[in-house]
C-alpha cells in the first residue's frame, strides 16, 4: 500500500515537472494586437532581441545569437516565453519544431503591421533555414 501511494504521488510530481517545463519552453499564443515593446543588438555576444507583448500583458522575448550578416546558418535562435514566472533561456534545435513556430509568429507579425527593422532580420534567417 505505501508503495504504491508513493509511486502515485512520484507519477504525479513527474507529471507536474514536464508540464511546468512544456510552459516555460513553449511558444506562447500572444493575444492580438501584439507589439514590439523593445529591441536590442548585444555586440558583445552578437545576440539580436526582440521582446514582443501580447494584449493580455504577456511578454515574449525572441533572438539570434551569433554573425547574421556573415553566416546567418549558423546563428542560434533562443527565446524566453514566460520571464516573469522564471527567466529561462530556451534554446530550440535547428529546424525543430519550437523554431518552425517562432518563424509563424513572427511571419504573422511581418505579414500584419508590424514593420521594425529587427523582427525582419530575425524572420529573414528562420524563413531562408527552414
Amino acid at each position: 500500500m505505501i508503495k504504491s501511494i508513493a509511486l502515485a504521488t512520484l507519477l504525479i510530481l513527474l507529471l507536474a515537472f514536464l508540464g511546468f517545463q512544456y510552459y516555460i519552453t513553449s511558444v506562447p499564443d500572444l493575444a492580438e494586437p501584439i507589439s514590439v515593446e523593445e529591441t536590442r543588438f548585444i555586440e558583445r555576444d552578437n545576440s539580436l532581441l526582440v521582446t514582443l507583448r501580447g494584449n493580455n500583458g504577456r511578454h515574449f522575448t525572441v533572438g539570434l545569437r551569433g554573425y547574421i550578416e556573415n553566416e546567418p546558418e549558423e546563428t542560434a535562435l533562443f527565446f524566453i516565453s514566460n520571464p516573469d514566472l522564471v527567466p529561462y533561456v530556451y534554446w530550440p534545435g535547428l529546424r525543430s519544431n519550437d523554431e518552425k513556430r517562432v518563424l509563424e509568429l513572427l511571419e504573422d507579425l511581418v505579414e500584419k503591421e508590424v514593420q521594425d527593422g529587427e523582427i525582419s532580420r530575425i524572420y529573414e534567417v528562420l524563413k531562408n533555414r527552414n
